[in-house]
């Protein structure tokens, strides 16, 4: 395994280590080297609300919204001009977007105005945040640059970042020229809500669903049910001429169909400290620099009795399996879905455990799919769109 590598996989299960044993424990910051975990963890999270501020040289713009992280963003405001004000209201949906305009939605390709999260992403990816102050929040300041709002002087711009001190996201992001003359700024809110974004007019697919022939129709329906539950996801499911017909909304591809139904084949493994004594060599999360060596026999989904999708007091997400059985190991676990090693936590040596705590590097949506994957494992199927007519 390469350095960098190592030194990662590191990183990432000494920063589990402590939630091994729940979501409670101790925390004492070191803000200059733990800054970078902190916004890692921004973009871990469900969802948040947002004020958002733009002022140029020739307007200003003021706007609130919510966001879903990679589903949507509802935002609504309005552009000063100076003698003119123009209102604005806009919901973005994975690559599509409507404006409300005379009172109708307008349906177009997605833009910046609708994608405030994507705008975040792009500002926050900096290496170096410098502490400034860490009385009433930490402050700090990054070399940002919106080359947009000053065309003629963006190299003199600063970014500043304010990170809670109660829950270590941010709170509010700032990026301008010095003097205030144009700045972007938005103040971030209410982590983790669940206000839905949809798009104004639902639009739906067909899809078949052809089960193994080992697996009933009935039976079919009964656990797919179950993963769209665990998914969040209100699809209609029903048995027409004794085929499976599901309705989905037409913004999720039949590859996001596929993705979300796929079987959830679960095997937890022992890691092996050196290569010598792996039974097997596999990779975290397909990453060819972080190799995990796994060894001894692999539990399987029938030692899995439920799991759990939580937040710790940090707001990190976290999934509890819980076991039917105690095991034990030798001190650290992968855990597999589908032949992909999505994580590995930290044990202490030698004892029995009857739950894994899995603090997973990824995005929300990616962390709810493997919740539902996990504790509702599936069959092999094919999916086939209908043509609506035709069907």
């Amino acid at each position: 395994m390469r350095k960098n590598g190592i030194i990662y996989l590191i990183g990432i299960i000494c920063f589990i280590y402590l939630t091994n044993c729940g979501p409670k424990f101790t925390y004492y910051p070191e803000p200059e080297k733990d800054v970078k975990e902190w916004i890692r963890n921004f973009f871990r999270q469900k969802s948040f609300s947002y004020e958002y501020y733009l002022r140029s040289a020739g307007a200003r713009i003021s706007a609130r919204g919510d966001c879903v992280l990679k589903r949507g963003e509802y935002i609504k405001g309005f552009w000063d001009y100076g003698d003119t004000v123009v209102y604005f209201e806009y919901i973005g949906i994975k690559d599509r977007e409507w404006a409300k305009k005379d009172g109708k939605w307008l349906e177009s390709v997605r833009g910046e105005e609708s994608n405030i999260y994507e705008q975040i992403k792009r500002i926050l990816a900096f290496e170096k945040f410098g502490l400034l102050n860490k009385d009433k929040n930490y402050l700090f300041s990054f070399d940002a640059k919106l080359p947009f709002l000053a065309p003629d002087r963006w190299r003199d711009m600063v970014g500043y970042i304010e990170i809670s001190h109660k829950y270590y996201l941010p709170e509010e992001i700032w990026v301008g020229l010095p003097d205030s003359t144009v700045y972007w700024k938005v103040r971030i809110t209410n982590y983790n809500h669940n206000r839905e974004i949809s798009p104004p007019f639902i639009e739906t697919k067909l899809y078949e669903i052809r089960p193994d022939t080992t697996v009933s129709p009935d039976v079919a329906i009964k656990k797919i049910k179950g993963r769209l539950r665990l998914l969040k996801l209100n699809w209609k499911l029903t048995k027409e001429n004794g085929k499976i017909i599901l309705k989905a909304p037409e913004d999720y591809s039949i590859y996001d169909i596929q993705d979300m139904l796929a079987p959830g084949i679960t095997y937890i493994y022992e890691v092996a400290r050196e290569r010598s004594t792996a039974n097997r060599i596999s990779y975290l999360k397909a990453n060819v620099n972080q190799t995990v060596y796994l060894s001894g026999q692999p539990y399987g989904h029938d030692i899995i009795k439920s799991t759990a999708l939580k937040f710790d007091h940090l707001l990190r997400p976290f999934i509890t399996i819980r076991l039917k059985n105690t095991i034990q190991t030798a001190g650290q676990i992968a855990v597999e879905v589908d032949s992909f090693i999505i994580g590995i936590t930290a044990l202490d040596t030698g004892k029995k455990m009857d739950k894994i705590v899995l603090l997973l590097d990824m995005e929300y949506p990616e962390i709810l799919k493997y919740n539902a994957l996990i504790y509702q494992p599936l069959f092999k199927m094919e999916i086939l769109p209908l043509n609506r007519e035709s069907y």
